[in-house]
């Protein structure tokens, strides 16, 4: 009864838990965009200031992420022990058609213009139709060139940070876009535990009304219902059965629909065929490529040049200089967008699949691994800062609502 009479002798009390699901729910919201804004260093470097967490681990991020996909889900022997250019050769038309077109305009019309254009509709169909399934056999064994030196030409770590690094936020939007759920639970979460909190907040102070209580509580508001909120979306790793009900971490709860939308986004956003082309077309693997794909056209040239019509069509004083255009040519059209090499990367890494259904199947610990790097090294800052938050919204809601009473003791 007391309690009640003090209760109602000064209603203001029941605003402390209102006001401690806010600091809750505000302090969680603030520890999420604290996570992964702003993008680039804001204040003076480089402690004075702040940069999300995420963006300014983006590296060892990436790092991780390609190291999990490598050890645990895929390795690039096994993305391509089935990939042989024959069965695929049928994906290539389009860049096979182009190439012959391109080669039959800089031998035919430009060095024998008069010559071709005299051969007639019939015999320029023959000698087309016979480069062109010259030129699919050359494809065919460039790509199974690729393939078997795939290890030396494609590093996926190499790819994923490249592309990290000319995107930073690429790494905010695939944290926030996997872990979409989850984040929201940890703002949500604010709400229910700073209200659990704000009402023993208000016993207390109810019954010990000292200065120190509302700050105090703040400071814990802030700092548990953050500390809370993580520790309930990664444990428990695997279902455990508390009373009638069956509990898990929400994260690995979600393994399924987290599998599918991490495989999307890493297929779709960063092992695509537009970052592997630009990644595999510099340094050593670029000229590795390049070296592979000029061994086999010097063949296919080479063989042509002891073909008695192309002899007859071709002076000896002009395929060198022929040689050296074809070439050229081939250095522009391999890095082209729907080019041979990125045609190539694209039907070969197809990856979305495969990392889907291999993440599903990963142990708890392994999947964990996911997201939980995004948190782990720095969460402490989060928590801190929610408890600074959660210390500065105390002092403030004790002068707000007693601040009369401050005064008059």
């Amino acid at each position: 009864m007391a309690f009640l009479e003090l209760i109602q002798s000064d209603y203001t009390v029941l605003l402390i838990p209102i006001i401690s699901a806010f600091v809750g729910w505000f302090t969680n919201v603030i520890a999420v965009k604290m996570m992964f804004y702003p993008t680039e260093f804001v204040g003076i470097p480089p402690y004075l200031g702040w940069q999300g967490i995420v963006p300014a681990s983006a590296e060892r991020l990436a790092r991780f992420s390609t190291k999990l996909i490598t050890t645990k889900l895929l390795s690039l022997e096994q993305l391509f022990e089935n990939f042989k250019g024959e069965a695929f050769a049928h994906e290539m038309d389009l860049v096979v058609d182009e190439i012959t077109d391109q080669i039959l305009k800089e031998v035919a019309e430009k060095h024998a213009k008069v010559m071709w254009e005299n051969a007639g509709e019939v015999m320029q169909k023959m000698v087309r139709d016979n480069l062109r399934t010259e030129v699919r056999n050359v494809v065919v064994k460039i790509t199974d060139d690729f393939s078997d030196n795939i290890t030396k030409i494609l590093d996926l770590e190499q790819v994923t940070l490249d592309a990290v690094m000319a995107n930073r936020s690429l790494m905010t939007m695939m944290f926030l876009e996997v872990g979409e759920a989850e984040f929201k639970f940890i703002e949500r979460s604010g709400i229910w535990l700073g209200l659990l909190f704000g009402i023993v907040q208000m016993v207390v102070w109810v019954l010990f009304p000292a200065t120190w209580v509302l700050p105090f509580f703040g400071f814990l508001v802030g700092y548990a219902t953050n500390w809370i909120a993580l520790k309930l979306i990664f444990e428990p790793r695997n279902p455990r059965k508390v009373g009638p009900f069956l509990v898990q971490g929400l994260f690995h709860k979600r393994q399924a629909v987290v599998s599918e939308r991490f495989a999307e986004l890493t297929a779709g956003r960063v092992l695509n065929a537009d970052n592997i082309v630009r990644t595999v077309t510099q340094g050593a693997s670029g000229e590795l490529v390049l070296d592979l794909v000029k061994g086999r056209v010097n063949e296919l040239v080479s063989k042509y040049e002891t073909h008695p019509m192309a002899a007859m069509m071709l002076p000896e004083a002009q395929r060198e200089p022929l040689r050296a255009e074809v070439f050229a040519m081939i250095e522009t059209e391999l890095p082209r967008d729907g080019g041979l090499l990125h045609t190539f990367a694209a039907k070969a890494v197809d990856i979305r699949g495969e990392l889907n259904d291999r993440m599903k199947a990963l142990d708890a610990e392994s999947f964990e691994g996911v997201l939980r790097p995004a948190f782990q090294q720095d969460e402490w800052k989060l928590i801190l800062a929610g408890a600074v938050l959660g210390l500065g919204a105390g002092v403030a809601q004790l002068v707000w609502l007693f601040g009369e009473q401050l005064a008059a003791m």
